[in-house]
């Protein structure tokens, strides 16, 4: 049941009458022993973060330090570049159609033996990235990209294979060119 509240007071005011005060030199001993075991856990954080802080600073690798060499053979120079004109692209291509469709584009065809393939294949080296990157971009359909690391002739072999139909039209070529995207480094280029 509930109590009217001048009752309640009443109860309220007996029992701080009743309530047993401390002498002050008890208080302010509990006090300063909180405050020892502040501190100390303060000074246990700091010495904590000194300590992670020189096992960092030890660890860190030195601006003077002797640079460590990748591990393998050394990175060889790679053309990311896409070329400023299809007449920059040199290409070697086993088939006379498809060498005077690729003259009409703008590409360079040039003179050499290509092995022939089961697919359309486009193989290049370190010095034709960009390049060969605008040629599969003219080329319709599926094509096998072959980095060679060892090449440095900066032509690229086409072979058609036998689904090959057409080239791109100008506005296939840049619609492939944006799905692309640029070049990327095959491993090991530097």
């Amino acid at each position: 049941m509930s109590h009217p509240v001048p009752d309640r007071l009443r109860e309220l005011a007996d029992d701080v009458r009743d309530l047993e005060m401390k002498p002050a030199a008890e208080v302010r001993a509990r006090g300063r022993a909180r405050g020892r075991r502040q501190l100390a856990a303060t000074a246990t954080a700091a010495a904590a973060v000194v300590a992670v802080s020189a096992g960092v600073a030890f660890a860190w690798p030195r601006q003077d330090a002797a640079p460590i060499p990748p591990a393998g053979p050394a990175p060889f120079p790679c053309e990311l570049a896409l070329p400023d004109s299809p007449s920059d692209v040199r290409v070697r291509v086993s088939g006379a159609g498809i060498a005077s469709e690729l003259r009409e584009r703008g590409f360079t065809v040039v003179g050499g033996v290509v092995a022939s393939e089961a697919a359309t294949t486009l193989t290049y080296g370190p010095a034709s990235i960009g390049r060969a990157t605008l040629l599969r971009a003219v080329l319709l359909g599926e094509v096998t990209m072959r980095f060679d690391p060892a090449r440095t002739d900066p032509a690229i072999d086409l072979v058609p294979g036998p689904d090959f139909d057409r080239l791109a039209t100008a506005t296939e070529l840049n619609q492939n060119l944006v799905t692309v995207g640029v070049p990327t480094a095959p491993p090991r280029c530097g």
